[in-house]
């Protein structure tokens, strides 16, 4: 099932916006027949005004269509109406157990809670209509009585929306801003809150990705037995005792690391075809070869250790979370309204114009369907693009 968020032309001819943050280098385009390669367009200088097509008249068009021919030194007057081809589900779970309430850095008044919700948000206010948001926290009305309840849902699966203005609003960065405010207490119920979530996530239309983030190994599940080797009070040396998670210890079962059950539900979600990308923050270096092995799990394994992404600052978690969306971020736009001729159409990223070509500008990948390939599928994805423009009217520019 297709998921579409659409932008209508304004009168400044700013088709589809997009303030993407996505880091360098991010993944490669699939490779696939051109199906309209006999349809290559020709050569042309671009910056002469054409004769309006399909009886477009600027002077008697409504101020919210598009601009006149060469406004904001676009050739051309037609701005197509644009899809996003399949924006992805990227939905977030954040750790919110009481060790994330511990100061983000020696020099941060900011928790670490703090700092990891503002990279989310970052990322979903500058991705905008590229993807679709959700989030969970865990745990969720955790007591220091009842530290391990599991988490659940706190933000619907939405589609992101652009940045407008240099103001969140009412957008959908506001929202998931809000939604996402929680007061970090209790344990770490990671298994439980997965096995929660699946039936919703599995029931989601077109690809889903899940990002968790945590700063500690997964535990609060009563029947669990360890010994002192497998109890997160003694390997973070906090325990004074021989084994502090035996069954009258003062951590109690619920204290053992939760590494089966875990990994387990991790697996059912990778099964169901649902990528879990696990990102570790400062706090979580104890349990390396646990969230390696979650890593592993999830089918998103890095190709050497540490599997999952590390993170041993928290000033660079934003460009992890951009790594990790610009793998499922689309480089393809459908046309609402294709031209209706070949060799008449240009794209623009900000305004610049990207030459046709195959390996490095943008081509052709259905009648109806622009993709954006090597350099310039990787600026999109680099946070330098504020909009993306499919202009026709003028002769297609061809990469000499």
């Amino acid at each position: 099932m297709k998921t579409a968020v659409k932008q209508r032309a304004s009168a400044c001819g700013m088709l589809f916006c997009v303030g993407a943050v996505l880091a360098l280098g991010g993944a490669a385009m699939t490779a696939c027949e051109d199906e309209v390669a006999k349809q290559r367009p020709r050569s042309g200088s671009g910056q002469g005004a054409q004769e309006p097509v399909d009886g477009f008249d600027p002077d008697t068009e409504d101020p919210s269509g598009p601009p006149a021919a060469d406004a904001g030194g676009l050739c051309g007057k037609r701005i197509h109406q644009v899809e996003i081809a399949e924006a992805p589900n990227i939905y977030f779970v954040l750790d919110a157990s009481g060790s994330m309430l511990s100061p983000a850095s020696a020099s941060s008044s900011a928790t670490r809670y703090d700092r990891v919700r503002e990279a989310a948000v970052d990322l979903v206010r500058n991705l905008g209509p590229l993807i679709n948001v959700g989030a969970a926290v865990f745990p969720v009305d955790a007591t220091d009585e009842a530290p391990c309840r599991p988490g659940g849902e706190v933000f619907a699966v939405t589609p992101g929306a652009p940045f407008a203005e240099g103001q969140e609003g009412s957008t959908t960065t506001s929202r998931f801003r809000a939604a996402t405010r929680a007061a970090p207490l209790g344990g770490t119920p990671t298994a439980a809150t997965l096995a929660a979530l699946t039936p919703k996530l599995v029931g989601l239309p077109g690809k889903t990705i899940v990002v968790l983030a945590t700063d500690g190994g997964p535990n609060c599940n009563s029947s669990a037995k360890c010994d002192a080797n497998g109890c997160i009070a003694n390997i973070e040396q906090q325990c004074p005792e021989e084994n502090c998670c035996s069954p009258l210890g003062p951590s109690g079962p619920e204290g053992c690391l939760d590494r089966d059950d875990t990994v387990a539900a991790i697996e059912l979600l990778a099964a169901s075809g649902i990528d879990v990308y696990v990102v570790g923050i400062p706090g979580s270096e104890f349990y390396g070869d646990v969230l390696d092995q979650m890593a592993l799990a999830g089918g998103t394994a890095q190709f050497v250790s540490p599997f999952y992404f590390k993170v041993d600052n928290l000033d660079t978690l934003g460009n992890v979370l951009s790594k990790i969306a610009s793998i499922v971020v689309s480089c393809e736009f459908d046309l609402v309204d294709p031209p209706p001729e070949a060799g008449q159409t240009n794209v623009y990223l900000d305004d610049e114009l990207v030459a046709y070509d195959p390996e490095n500008g943008w081509r052709w990948k259905s009648p109806a369907v622009v993709e954006l390939l090597g350099e310039a599928c990787t600026k999109l994805k680099s946070g330098r693009v504020g909009q993306v423009q499919i202009v026709s009217g003028c002769p297609t520019e061809v990469a000499r």
